[in-house]
């Protein structure tokens, strides 16, 4: 795999598990990366949503950040929820049943979500809180 850096390809990293290794069972929490990539594949991606959707299905802290609440649409699970995201999206989000609002960041029932890079002091502090707090049944 390789990273994506201030627009140019950054180093490659060696990829431990796949989403075929494993299941929503074996973790606390889902943290959804932000830029446009990233987001852009993993919605696409069947195996992707369905990991995302386990998590939700058993009530855990799931975070999502910038462009990663795309992959929320997909998974079906924004309809009613409060959320924010990065602007661009904001009308995907609205159209798929999200009440979507301008703040640093957002917490709904286990859902973290945040706007843009200069919110990751709020974001991770949230996603900390959630985590401890455990499954939101």
């Amino acid at each position: 795999m390789k990273a994506w850096t201030n627009k140019n390809w950054g180093p490659e990293y060696t990829v431990d598990k796949t989403l075929n290794d494993v299941t929503a069972d074996e973790y606390d929490a889902l943290v959804l990366p932000g830029g446009v990539i990233n987001p852009d594949k993993l919605r696409t991606n069947d195996e992707a949503v369905r990991f995302v959707k386990d998590f939700f299905d058993q009530g855990k802290p799931v975070a999502a950040i910038c462009h990663g609440p795309q992959t929320l649409i997909n998974a079906d699970v924004v309809n009613g929820r409060k959320l924010t995201s990065v602007k661009a999206i904001s009308q995907d989000l609205i159209n798929a049943g999200a009440n979507w609002v301008d703040e640093e960041v957002v917490v709904d029932e286990g859902l973290v979500t945040s706007r843009t890079p200069e919110d990751l002091p709020a974001f991770n502090k949230k996603l900390v809180e959630e985590i401890k707090e455990g499954i939101h049944v």
